[in-house]
């Protein structure tokens, strides 16, 4: 049956993966109960969409302010301690949401200050969760593992939402908190159960300055012509998607002239999408994880953009929201996957950091970008716009994909060499 599933089989075999696939899932969905309910709250409170905003940015800022730090101290010391510790503190957070909401004593400040703290704890919690994996799944298994585990998110996102909506109907903000509360306990209990292989070792950074440490990650991804690359293309990419998650309900209502409704079946189509390609990903394995793959999902993502400039009939809105949500699955997850895999222990904390830095600025620039562009022309324009900028983009990319490729031959260090 094993070798039926592929590499999700072969993942499966793994003790450690097991353990943490319950979890996983069961925090990944918890969380997203909090965010929904926070949300919520926030709105109850203000009923001002300009606060809920304000909220919102006071995460992000904080997040991108404290990550560069975060990175750092991942690879100076014990990521898994690390994540413990932040977790712990999230947790704490929660239960004092949970306890405020219940009594009824949130207020709009308590909520900043929550915000804020969020943030700053995930600063912390991001770069040492992408040491979780290498530390306790064989590496022949890791592709695999982050497949299912972006599986797992996907489904989370849809399943989070749901759930945070019943219980807000029925119980109340409270018991929503209490929920996320429950969800970090079950984290912990399987994580205690976690074995680190016989012999692991986590590599270590060699003490500098936080600035130098941080640049040298910085530098390393820059240099590197594999990883400086994909990160272009990831970055176009983020924008974009971040911008059409973002604009989605002026989409529904603007182009297609339908309403909320349909912008959820349209973000279901997404997810559809996403889950079966972060399956697919997961049942090949390393196999998938290719550089000549991301380059090609990049282009579909592309022309999933086109389709959704381009719409006029939902059926065909659908349908370009099946192939954002596959190709965008895939182009990130294979290249976290090629990242995770090719990376040194010793960087891995601030190379991820760093990722997920910069794809949260240019997510926001994005977003900024083309929603400032809808204010002028509507959304088909600067949709449209922006599929023709990734696909100059990619061509320019493309281009160079066989020296990308044996930038992540293991047997080729090409990108400190002449001849890429």
């Amino acid at each position: 049956m094993a070798q039926l599933l592929g590499g999700i089989g072969k993942a499966f075999s793994d003790r450690n993966f097991r353990i943490y696939s319950i979890g996983s899932i069961t925090s990944w969905i918890t969380y997203f109960v909090q965010n929904i309910t926070f949300s919520w709250v926030a709105w109850d409170i203000t009923h001002s969409t300009t606060w809920i905003a304000i909220v919102s940015a006071a995460t992000t800022v904080t997040t991108i302010l404290f990550l560069p730090l975060g990175g750092v101290l991942a690879d100076r010391h014990d990521r898994f301690r690390i994540l413990m510790g932040a977790y712990a503190l999230d947790g704490i957070k929660s239960a004092g949401l949970a306890a405020l909401a219940l009594t009824n004593q949130l207020s709009l400040p308590l909520i900043c200050i929550s915000a804020v703290a969020h943030g700053f704890i995930h600063s912390f919690s991001i770069p040492a969760n992408y040491g979780l994996l290498p530390r306790f799944v064989a590496k022949d298994k890791l592709a695999s593992a982050i497949g299912i585990s972006a599986a797992y998110t996907q489904f989370a996102v849809f399943a989070g939402p749901a759930l945070a909506g019943w219980i807000l109907v029925h119980w109340g903000a409270g018991l929503a908190f209490v929920i996320n509360v429950v969800g970090y306990f079950i984290f912990f209990w399987t994580a205690f159960l976690l074995r680190t292989p016989p012999g692991f070792v986590q590599s270590r950074s060699v003490r500098a300055s936080i600035k130098a440490d941080f640049l040298e990650g910085v530098t390393y991804i820059v240099t590197h012509r594999g990883l400086s690359a994909l990160l272009v293309l990831v970055l176009v990419g983020d924008a974009i998607a971040a911008s059409v998650n973002s604009m989605m309900p002026a989409y529904t209502n603007m182009v297609l002239g339908l309403g909320a409704g349909t912008m959820a079946t349209m973000f279901s189509a997404a997810g559809i999408g996403a889950t079966v390609a972060a399956f697919w990903l997961a049942y090949g394995g390393l196999s998938s994880a290719t550089p000549s793959r991301v380059l090609w999902a990049v282009l579909g993502f592309a022309v999933a953009i086109y389709i959704l400039a381009g719409a006029t009939a939902l059926a065909v809105a659908l349908f370009g929201m099946v192939l954002f949500g596959f190709f965008g699955e895939t182009r990130r997850t294979g290249t976290i996957s090629l990242m995770q895999f090719h990376v040194d222990d010793a960087r891995r904390g601030r190379v991820m950091s760093t990722l997920f830095l910069f794809t949260k600025i240019a997510g926001a620039v994005g977003t900024l970008t083309v929603g400032l562009g809808a204010n002028w022309t509507g959304l088909r324009l600067p949709l449209a716009i922006s599929a023709i900028a990734l696909t100059i983009v990619w061509l320019s990319v493309f281009r160079r994909r066989h020296a990308i490729t044996r930038a992540f031959l293991p047997t080729h260090r090409c990108e400190r060499s002449a001849e890429c």
